[in-house]
Order: structure tokens, then C-alpha cells, then sequence
């Protein structure tokens, strides 16, 4: 059901999106770790997990995060809270989230319409960070973007990391339109004629959260890497001494 928000009410909405109860199981098991989302209205989806590389569909935010008008302001939120747990022996090297952003902004004026009269606006936030118990926040990331008519990919990419246990990930968005309308002709030398809004759209496409993972170093391989740099300063000084 479609929905007409006044600009003030849209901060509102993304709180509306806070904690609710799961509907279905929220906790997926990778190889190298396992993730739930205490905010979820259904569960995400793993696509694969190979090689320390784990994409996970986001179908949560893809069915939130979608929105349209043609009356004024309209807009959608989407909160997720994850928990990642790294099994023993493995760690987490990085994360990134993509997808693709699909906007349309709607004629503003037709042929014959008066011109200047119309406006049409969309757009999306994402705030992305993780953070640990031990350690509080390791990575935080933001972005926003706005008039986006057409298709536009996005990808947020955290720096290296290296992060075993439990980390906490969360990822907040909101997506909003605008529609104003402008004028058709009256008659001559009258007033305006109807007035006509464009429809204007927002969505997220395949929102798409990659994990990356790696195994942690037994202390015997520490111990071996150092064991081998000492062996090649000491050819180093041999050879210098030669």
C-alpha cells in the first residue's frame, strides 16, 4: 500500500524500522562463520561461499528499500543488526556491501506544459559499520546519493581488517522520493490549468553483503616465518663479509 509522508515524518520512518520480531529462521551458517540479524523480517540468503569469499543476499533490505510518488514525499527504511561469530581458526579480513541503485524522475513538464513549475527528487542513504567488544569500532562508512534517473551500481568497501570472535555489523538506509507538480495550460490569458505530478521512484536492487575470510597463523607458522628471515640476514651478512 503506498503511503504520503510530510518531509518532517521521514525521520520517523527510519525509526519505525527498529527492532521487530524475526519471522523464520535468521541465522545462516558459512563455512568459516556463522551470521543472524536480530532485526530481520526474513532471512537472507547465502549465493556462495567459496575461498574466504561469502556473498550473502540481502532480501530484507531488497524488499524494504523501495519507494514511489506522485503526491508530494514518500520513503522507506531498512535497519539491519548483525552478528557475525568466526569459527576457531579463522578470521575476517574485510566486508563490502553492493548493489545497484534504480531511480526515475518523471517528466516534468509535457509538451505544452508550462516550464520551471514541476520538481521530482530521489534519494538514498547508507550508513555501514562494525564494531567489536574488545575493541569498539573498527570500521565505519557512509553515503549518500540523490537525482538518480536510471540504473547506478554502488559498491562500499571497508579497509583490511583482521578481526576474530564475535563482531557486531550493522547497516542503516533510507530512501526517499519527492513529487511537486507543475501546470498544464488554461485558457488564455487565464490561470493555470490542472496540475499534474511526475512520478518519481527509488529502489535498491540486489543488495549484496560480501564477507571476506581468511585462516589465522598457527604459532608454529610465526615461528617458521621468523625462523627463515634470520636464516637469510645471516646469508646476507655472509655474503657482505665475502
Amino acid at each position: 500500500m503506498t503511503f504520503y509522508l510530510p518531509h518532517a515524518a521521514l525521520c520517523a520512518l527510519a525509526l519505525a524500522s527498529a527492532p521487530v520480531f524475526a519471522q523464520g529462521p535468521t541465522t545462516l551458517e558459512a563455512s568459516h562463520f556463522s551470521i543472524g540479524n536480530s532485526w530481520a523480517y526474513e532471512s537472507d540468503v547465502i549465493t556462495s561461499d567459496a575461498n574466504g569469499v561469502t556473498r550473502i543476499s540481502l532480501t530484507d533490505a531488497a524488499k524494504t528499500l523501495q519507494t514511489a510518488s506522485t503526491f508530494y514525499e514518500n520513503g522507506d527504511g531498512y535497519s539491519g543488526n548483525f552478528s557475525v561469530t568466526l569459527r576457531p581458526g579463522y578470521r575476517m579480513t574485510g566486508f563490502s556491501v553492493s548493489g545497484t541503485m534504480f531511480g526515475g524522475l518523471g517528466e516534468i513538464t509535457e509538451p505544452g506544459g508550462l516550464p520551471g513549475e514541476g520538481n521530482t527528487k530521489n534519494t538514498m542513504r547508507m550508513d555501514l559499520g562494525a564494531y567489536t567488544p574488545a575493541t569498539g569500532s573498527v570500521s565505519s562508512m557512509r553515503v549518500d546519493y540523490s537525482m538518480v534517473n536510471g540504473k547506478l551500481p554502488f559498491v562500499l568497501a571497508s579497509t583490511p581488517l583482521s578481526l576474530t570472535g564475535e563482531v557486531s555489523w550493522s547497516m542503516w538506509n533510507m530512501v526517499t522520493v519527492m513529487s511537486s507538480p507543475y501546470y498544464l495550460p488554461g485558457y488564455p490569458d487565464g490561470p493555470p490549468g490542472r496540475e499534474v505530478f511526475p512520478l518519481v521512484t527509488m529502489q535498491v536492487l540486489n543488495p549484496t553483503l560480501t564477507i571476506y575470510t581468511s585462516a589465522v597463523p598457527e604459532p608454529e607458522t610465526y615461528g617458521m616465518l621468523l625462523a627463515g628471515m634470520a636464516v637469510i640476514g645471516l646469508a646476507r651478512r655472509r655474503r657482505r663479509a665475502a
